[in-house]
């Protein structure tokens, strides 16, 4: 139970944290930049995208690092960088998204893992990993995923990506939730994309930030836990579309509410001092940028934490940057959806031993 507890309140500070994180115009205070940015990216039918996520300052505890291959992997970590490029485009769908994974050091290398999407299928390029020991026929081909065959083999229904129009409106409704309870000027601020730290390059023209220390986790999660989540919950039950949208069934939503209904004050206190007694230290800063157009085109979050578990601790920080580019332009894509000969489907995959 106590460990529940626990975990209840931390996934709660994260989930309502990825919510406030997706999105950001300008107007007279952040908290209407980020709901004029929202309702902006209704129009939005095509983009180009790049962006990069890299674990920086990452210290381990001693007992860790004593461990067999432990300093290795930590400087595989350091030394490693995660970015992407890939493009959008609404009608007719298709969405491509280049993965690429950089090593430096000792142990340098680069591949890339290509991702493609329509309306009805994904392909996902077989990338050249020496140390994988791939056969040579196999690289470089596109496996092929048919998403109405995987619905249905987990017993569900493809119905194609969201409806931007119906997924806008229910992020405005969530958004509507989130600002009633929580205070804008302790978590947000407009500087200017120069002391955001933004390059010039990005063409940003305004700016929200977002920031959570360590001394608002706990205020934080008391709202989270007993304003926002019971509001989303009802807004969820009383819209089927919503549900959908979610993928959550009514049971999950009843499930929900009877556990924040069961949680008492006591119990949710203990929760936030595990959490705070396990998180010795909590920096989350995310800047937003709104281009020229009142598009929210830049997003970099930082993301720095100490933690300590029975007398062990570490440290790390992780960083992430992402832009979008050519917003309802004539965007370009590298891959378009493969030709039938550099297919493989996941029956020919299996041949191989690998599905």
């Amino acid at each position: 139970m106590k460990s529940r507890k626990y975990l209840y309140a931390f996934l709660s500070l994260f989930v309502v944290l990825a919510l406030v994180l997706s999105g950001c115009n300008s107007s007279s205070s952040p908290k209407e930049k980020l709901q004029d940015a929202l309702k902006k990216s209704a129009e939005v039918k095509s983009y180009g995208m790049k962006g990069s996520l890299k674990v920086q300052d990452l210290k381990l505890p001693p007992e860790v690092m004593e461990e067999e291959g432990a300093a290795s992997a930590l400087g595989l970590i350091q030394n490693a960088e995660v970015s992407w490029t890939g493009a959008y485009r609404l009608d007719p769908l298709l969405m491509e998204l280049n993965l690429k994974l950089s090593i430096s050091g000792d142990l340098a290398m680069t591949f890339q893992v290509p991702i493609i999407m329509n309306k009805e299928k994904m392909w996902i390029k077989v990338p050249n990993i020496p140390m994988l020991g791939l056969p040579e026929d196999l690289v470089g081909k596109f496996v092929e995923f048919d998403l109405n065959e995987l619905a249905k083999e987990q017993g569900t229904e493809w119905t194609g990506v969201a409806d931007v129009g119906q997924s806008v409106k229910f992020a405005n409704d969530i958004y509507a939730i989130l600002f009633k309870h929580l205070d804008e000027k302790t978590y947000l601020s407009a500087p200017s994309a120069k002391d955001a730290g933004i390059p010039d390059e990005a063409g940003v023209k305004s700016v929200v930030q977002f920031h959570l220390t360590q001394e608002q986790v706990e205020p934080f999660i008391k709202t989270v836990v007993k304003d926002i989540a019971p509001e989303i919950i009802n807004l969820l039950s009383s819209n089927e579309d919503y549900r959908k949208l979610a993928e959550l069934s009514q049971e999950d939503l009843d499930s929900a509410k009877k556990e924040l209904d069961n949680l008492s004050d006591a119990d949710l206190q203990e929760g936030i001092d595990e959490f705070k007694k396990t998180v010795k230290s909590l920096d989350v800063l995310a800047n937003f940028g709104i281009n020229k157009d009142g598009f929210a085109s830049y997003t970099d979050a930082t993301l720095k934490a100490e933690i300590e578990d029975e007398g062990q601790s570490g440290s790390g920080t992780i960083k992430i940057v992402s832009e979008l580019t050519d917003i309802n332009g004539d965007v370009k894509f590298e891959f378009d959806v493969p030709k039938e000969e550099d297919v493989i489907t996941l029956d020919e995959l299996s041949e191989y031993g690998l599905y």
